[in-house]
């Protein structure tokens, strides 16, 4: 007897995971928050609120920020993983840090293609989008770079690392606060193995 791959009554397949993993929201921390989406020109900087910006614009800061730590595995927490998608997103990324990502917040396998599904997952909080992910995942540390900061829970704060929209992995605060974070994981791990 053959089993559907895709039967809804199936539990939803262990997501990949890694030791460390970077949830990464892409508006307001790669570029500028200000972002829109048009059928035809797809998704696009607000040329009034944010003129003079590029998508992506800061995303070499993030590579480079990252370089240190090969062994981080990223996961796509941003609305981009419903619209234009997850893999259409990673199409939109430069090579070295499409290469370190495990997934995305947002799954059709997890969480379906119904809409009510889509819209429950939409009107969840970021943070606990990303909470829920992670007991899935389970990696033995993670941080959330993103600059959603509404209603995350309160055991999560401590993984978060909180950009402003308008100036995201631009500000050295940010930079530097994310390179602690880092290193912090992975003394974290290096002590645990003593």
């Amino acid at each position: 007897m053959s089993t559907n791959q895709n039967s809804p009554y199936l539990p939803a397949s262990t997501p990949r995971s890694a030791d460390v993993v970077l949830y990464l929201d892409l508006d307001g921390v790669v570029h500028h928050e200000k972002v829109l989406w048009h059928p035809r020109k797809g998704i696009h900087m607000s040329p009034y609120e944010a003129a003079g910006h590029s998508l992506f614009e800061w995303i070499s800061v993030l590579e480079s920020v990252l370089e240190p730590y090969p062994a981080v595995a990223l996961v796509l927490s941003s609305t981009w993983c419903i619209r234009p998608g997850y893999r259409a997103t990673l199409k939109r990324l430069p090579v070295s840090l499409r290469a370190r990502f495990i997934g995305g917040t947002y799954h059709r396998r997890v969480h379906g293609v119904d809409p009510w599904n889509l819209s429950m997952f939409r009107t969840t909080p970021r943070g606990v989008q990303i909470q829920e992910d992670a007991q899935r995942r389970k990696p033995r540390q993670w941080i959330a770079l993103d600059d959603d900061l509404e209603d995350w829970p309160d055991s999560c704060w401590q993984n978060l690392v909180a950009c402003d929209g308008t100036t995201g992995l631009s500000d050295t605060g940010v930079q530097q606060e994310l390179g602690e974070k880092l290193r912090c994981c992975f003394s974290a791990l290096s002590d645990n193995h003593l």
